[in-house]
């Protein structure tokens, strides 16, 4: 029988205590129907190690020839999973306790909607809170149009935060796969288009921890000399 809830991380060279610890954070949730998608993207250190230490039946690692970057590694993963609900988690990032019982609360609960987010909280080295971003209760089309705007004018707003997203799955090839071809904002490209197209519902919770930290990367460093405003006005320009 397929797991109620598919959740999706991928990770490069993150052999360090903040993997092991986000894994850890995923098995230790009260809500326990899930599978855990881990895509090792070509990594040349001990991720393979610390995933297999885990030792849960729970957990589908699979580790690729050679590095393929996140967007190409979270749409593969997505591929591989069977859950009837989607989401996602950072391998360096944890999520509290009630985070995958309360999404699946709210989305058994609303048929309507499309998806659920939240609140999140960062985090430090250590664990310790040291900002909340609260999400917004606003409707689609204001949120969307937040967006694009700011994104027009090479800033960022944080409405809804998409790792804190848990979706149906038949939503996410609705919105379409992440664009792998953009070196970064390829999450928030994703996310403009599920606004622009879903309906969703707030819970007034902190649902994920984001943590910073020295080596806060994504699955591929973003390359030097990269325009980020341009980027982000290109996104933009793909929805006006």
């Amino acid at each position: 029988m397929n797991p109620k809830v598919s959740l999706v991380m991928p990770t490069y060279n993150r052999g360090d205590s903040y993997l092991k610890t986000a894994i850890q954070s995923v098995l230790d949730q009260s809500y326990s129907d899930f599978e855990l998608v881990i895509i090792d993207d070509a990594s040349t250190d001990n991720t393979k190690d610390i995933v297999l230490s885990c030792n849960d039946k729970r957990i589908m690692y699979h580790q690729t020839d050679h590095n393929h970057g996140e967007y190409w590694s979270t749409n593969f993963a997505m591929s591989l999973s069977k859950g009837q609900y989607v989401t996602w988690i950072h391998s360096d990032d944890m999520m509290p306790k009630e985070s995958l019982m309360l999404r699946v609360k709210e989305l058994d609960a609303n048929h309507g909607i499309d998806f659920v987010h939240g609140d999140i909280e960062k985090v430090d080295e250590t664990g310790t809170v040291i900002e909340s971003l609260i999400s917004t209760d606003d409707n689609s089309p204001n949120v969307f149009n937040q967006y694009v705007t700011a994104l027009q004018e090479g800033k960022m707003v944080y409405l809804v935060h998409h790792t804190t997203i848990m979706m149906k799955r038949s939503f996410f090839y609705k919105a379409g796969p992440f664009d792998s071809s953009l070196p970064f904002g390829g999450d928030i490209d994703w996310m403009v288009r599920a606004l622009r197209i879903g309906s969703f519902k707030r819970i007034p919770q902190v649902l994920y921890l984001y943590r910073k930290h020295a080596l806060t990367r994504r699955v591929v460093d973003v390359k030097d000399g990269v325009d980020k405003v341009a980027v982000h006005k290109n996104i933009a320009a793909r929805y006006i």
